[in-house]
């Protein structure tokens, strides 16, 4: 179908503006997308550069299908307490000094979001953070902000981490292993700054001498576990999962199939009525990138983004200076915009780049990107706005300035740290 100049400034006009209408937050994102796909699709009938059917064809089911599987299992695990026994274990062992309770649950975060959604670790976390902190009379603004911005970095590292990453699998046909390979060693790197500058940053709040520590250490965590057994099926479930990630390369079996199966097993398991374990799953979500995805698509049919794609080409044929163009455009646009929108706008001019170049480079610099420049405003992730929302909730807010002071530090270290790699990639 003959493309025209109007249909490309039509579909640009749409783009931006559903952009800024999900940005603005003044309509629920998910609302405002499908308001852009709306608008999308009708002006596809009007001018003639795409159907309703031709926006379904850009929707990727498998992203969709991984998430709804993982949703499912996570909001399953969860039920049985597994994450507040696990918090617990480690404030006990750190007996409560606040310097390792900042440690112990950051790193428990960071490592529970590479495979598990952060936002539900956030939701779970944070609350019993604020509860031992108060027991101990410390102020829990710092590990709450140490929770959530280490889980972000945390998600980069692998292919489930982080919804980005997800997306960017699909369209680029890496695995699992790929990710872990290409992404743990930056991510690692980044994780050890972001802890030393925690330690710098909090040094006079690590000095607080903690309260109760005697009656910290007589809570039994094993009063958190609903059903044991339950968990350890659960567990068995993630294990198999992961193994079956990690060996795509091998068995051929889809990771969308993988999470689809876990969540179905999980469900089976948990003999609950679909209606109750389907609370867990974030329908808004699961919309929000179905809208996305088709809004996107109206791009490509006008040929936008293959133009956008040969003008970055044009600007150096140096696939390295491309690398931390898009690393740094991803990462900025991301601190300011939900990293989601911001990847499925990237992934169809990385996809033509990448070809150009011959050169995979550039998707890992727009996964490090929208990951890590997710830390530099409050409003950059998901996890970033639950833990903002959740410390007012329960007497503690985090303040801008709060954030700033730490998260937005890390967020431009871990950039500075994902560029250097680039440059040994």
């Amino acid at each position: 179908m003959g493309k025209t100049d109007a249909p490309q400034i039509i579909a640009i006009i749409i783009f931006a503006a559903s952009y800024i209408l999900i940005f603005s937050g003044k309509i629920e994102r998910s609302v405002a997308a499908l308001l852009g796909l709306f608008m999308m699709v009708s002006a596809g009938y009007a001018l003639g550069f795409m159907g309703f059917e031709d926006a379904l064809s850009y929707v990727d089911w498998d992203v969709i299908l991984l998430l709804f599987g993982m949703m499912t299992y996570v909001g399953l695990i969860a039920k049985t307490g597994f994450f507040k026994y696990l918090g617990i274990k480690a404030i006990k062992m750190a007996k409560g000094r606040p310097w390792l309770i900042f440690l112990y649950l950051s790193l428990i975060t960071t490592f529970v979001s590479m495979v598990i959604d952060n936002v539900t670790t956030i939701l779970l976390v944070v609350p019993l953070t604020v509860e031992i902190a108060e027991m101990l009379e410390i102020n829990p603004v710092p590990v709450m902000l140490g929770e959530a911005i280490l889980s972000n970095v945390g998600g980069v590292a692998t292919m489930i981490g982080d919804p980005p990453n997800i997306m960017i699998a699909f369209a680029s046909s890496f695995n699992f292993n790929d990710f872990l390979i290409n992404l743990f060693p930056p991510v690692a790197a980044s994780l050890l700054v972001s802890i030393l500058l925690g330690r710098l940053i909090y040094r006079k709040w690590v000095k607080k001498e903690a309260k109760n520590v005697e009656k910290l250490m007589k809570i039994d965590e094993r009063i958190y576990i609903r059903s044991r057994k339950k968990m350890n099926y659960y567990l068995y479930i993630l294990f198999a999962m992961l193994f079956f990630f990690a060996t795509e390369a091998y068995t051929g079996i889809s990771p969308a199939f993988v999470a689809l199966s876990g969540g179905v097993m999980a469900l089976l398991i948990s003999s609950e009525s679909p209606k109750e374990a389907f609370k867990a799953v974030e329908w808004p979500t699961l919309v929000f990138f179905i809208a996305l995805f088709s809004l996107v698509g109206g791009l490509e049919e006008t040929g936008v983004l293959k133009m956008l794609a040969r003008g970055i080409a044009a600007i150096s044929s140096n696939v390295i200076f491309t690398s931390m163009l898009v690393l740094w455009v991803a990462g900025i646009s991301s601190s300011f915009i939900d990293n989601i929108p911001v990847t499925a706008a990237f992934i169809p001019v990385i996809s033509s780049l990448a070809s150009q170049y011959h050169s995979s480079i550039l998707w890992w610099a727009l996964a490090m990107g929208v990951g890590m420049g997710g830390n530099i405003t409050p409003i950059g992730s998901s996890a970033g706005v639950i833990t903002m929302m959740l410390s007012k909730k329960y007497g503690h807010e985090i303040t801008t300035k709060d954030w700033l002071k730490f998260g937005s530090v890390v967020g431009i270290a871990s950039m500075v740290v994902c560029s250097m790699f680039l440059l040994i990639m």
